[in-house]
């Protein structure tokens, strides 16, 4: 965010491969949802102000009237239902970003993509919930469950989604594979 570190940054010429993950025909670095979090992307996009605010005042009002779904899934020779998935988020990476950790387990070069789902939980369990979520623990919330392959197929009931926070349309069938080490990025 600083300009004269960044160009430090470049200077120095320090690289590494990171992977990419192919959704459908588009891309992401690192997290792609189309439960509760592609819901709040959407309503954020469409609210007049910014900030922190406006993003906890949309999630918050999401939470009482968003409704989860069930969705398929398959991967590894696999298949799987979802039952009553309210978040439902491909993760390349740790976090959506503001130490939110959706997928502490991840790594962005490891050549794989993680669907974490949590599914819909009673009201009482939100603080529970929003604790796991900034320390890194949402794995052990009892209503997280995670898949980790290198190609994942979702059947979504829905078309709106999200890419890395951007609210975008998708057919219902999204076709998820990790490219490996795809990206060469600066780092410090």
């Amino acid at each position: 965010m600083q300009i004269k570190k960044a160009l430090l940054l470049i200077n120095k010429g320090k690289t590494k491969l990171i992977d990419t993950i192919k959704i459908n025909n588009d891309y992401f670095l690192g997290t792609a949802g189309v439960g509760f979090d592609a819901y709040i992307s959407w309503k954020f996009d469409e609210a007049p102000t910014r900030g922190i605010l406006t993003y906890i005042k949309v999630a918050l009002k999401g939470f009482w009237t968003y409704k989860s779904s069930d969705y398929d899934v398959l991967y590894d020779n696999k298949e799987e239902k979802i039952k009553k998935g309210m978040l439902v988020t491909f993760s390349n990476s740790k976090q959506y970003g503001n130490n939110i950790f959706i997928s502490p387990q991840s790594k962005i070069d490891d050549g794989e993509v993680k669907l974490i789902v949590v599914k819909k939980f009673p009201l009482i369990h939100l603080p529970l919930f929003g604790f796991y979520l900034l320390s890194q623990q949402i794995d052990k919330f009892k209503f997280t469950e995670s898949i980790s392959s290198k190609k994942i197929t979702l059947i979504n009931p829905n078309t709106e989604i999200h890419t890395d926070g951007e609210p975008l349309k998708m057919d219902h069938k999204l076709e998820v594979e990790a490219i490996q080490k795809s990206l060469k990025v600066i780092v410090p």
